[in-house]
């Protein structure tokens, strides 16, 4: 693991830029009426791009954690301090404004296990880290051939599900064997992998399959196409993901791009990458307490989604610098 010293630039751009993803997904509901066919797809564009804030998550967790020498009993501890702890804490508020906002025990209860809630997402990292370790020791014994066997699987489980074929019959279900976990192995993968294409050329690759696969999704999304069963586990997400990696991964190592990393854009996105797992649950408080000043502006939109990212990051940040609190921030 790296020390603050040499943080690893494009890992902060991109857990940023998933915490901002993840926002997106939650406050479409800002925009205006639409009253043009241009409106619902620029709306079904925004929106459906924030779905690849879950993936890129869990392909940084796979490039920091895995094909790494560990004690078991100490990453589990380690690991699991570090998400639960926030995750009480902010559960606990996030409960606290659900009851003065008139809502009853059970939202709570539906909130605490995440159905429906953004909550969800807790629960499926602690079955992901529960799991790091067995794959952990896969990939240190069979390296780069053993991500590529895994991946194989893992994408024909995707493609499975894509075409809303899966399972071909009862017992064929190779989800016991590959679903969110894959997104760890590709992230791992992706990070090591040498392609013999220079940095501008990978990086060119990278945006060509982001926007090819937003396309794909947001047209199926537009014509109401029943071809995705999962939001989280199908081809266009997936290459979204590739996409957006490969993209800032390429991007970090152009030389005119550098310069962003040491002005004031690079220590905003710096901070917004240390608080994104606060974020991660303070926004959800944020929204609820915008929401009663909705403007239903499509003019006001980019006004109120910068105010929800910004209030969603000072919680988190202003907790961290409370003592005995930081520790439950998500900081």
């Amino acid at each position: 693991m790296k020390n603050k010293k040499e943080r690893i630039f494009y890992y902060d751009f991109l857990r940023a830029f998933a915490i901002i993803a993840v926002i997106i997904c939650h406050v479409d509901f800002f925009f205006g009426p639409l009253t043009t066919q241009t409106q619902v797809i620029a709306q079904m564009a925004f929106h459906d791009i924030g779905r690849i804030g879950v993936p890129i998550f869990l392909m940084i967790s796979g490039a920091l954690l895995l094909n790494r020498e560990y004690n078991l009993s100490d990453f589990l501890k380690r690991r699991f301090t570090r998400i639960i702890y926030p995750f009480i804490f902010w559960i606990i508020l996030i409960s606290a404004q659900i009851l003065y906002m008139h809502g009853n025990y059970t939202q709570v209860w539906n909130t605490f296990i995440g159905n429906p809630s953004i909550t969800w997402y807790f629960w499926t990292l602690i079955g992901i880290y529960l799991f790091i370790p067995v794959i952990n020791a896969f990939i240190e014994k069979y390296g780069e051939e053993g991500c590529k066997y895994f991946l194989v699987i893992w994408f024909f489980t995707i493609a499975l599900k894509t075409f809303n074929s899966y399972p071909l019959f009862p017992d064929f279900n190779l989800d016991y064997f590959a679903s969110y976990i894959g997104y760890p192995v590709l992230g791992y993968y992706l990070t090591t992998k040498k392609f013999d294409l220079d940095d501008k050329k990978m990086c060119v690759i990278g945006f060509v399959i982001l926007i090819i696969s937003l396309a794909v999704f947001v047209y199926f999304d537009y014509n109401n196409i029943n071809f995705i069963s999962e939001i989280y586990q199908n081809i266009p997400i997936v290459f979204m993901g590739i996409g957006m990696y490969l993209f800032i991964k390429y991007l970090d190592n152009i030389t005119s791009f550098k310069h962003v990393k040491n002005n004031i854009i690079g220590k905003i996105i710096i901070s917004i990458s240390l608080c994104s797992y606060g974020m991660y649950f303070s926004h959800l408080i944020v929204i609820k307490f915008l929401a009663k000043y909705n403007p239903h502006s499509t003019l006001l939109f980019p006004v109120m989604f910068a105010l929800t990212i910004f209030l969603s990051w000072l919680l988190p940040y202003v907790f961290s610098k409370i003592p005995y609190i930081k520790k439950f921030s998500g900081v």
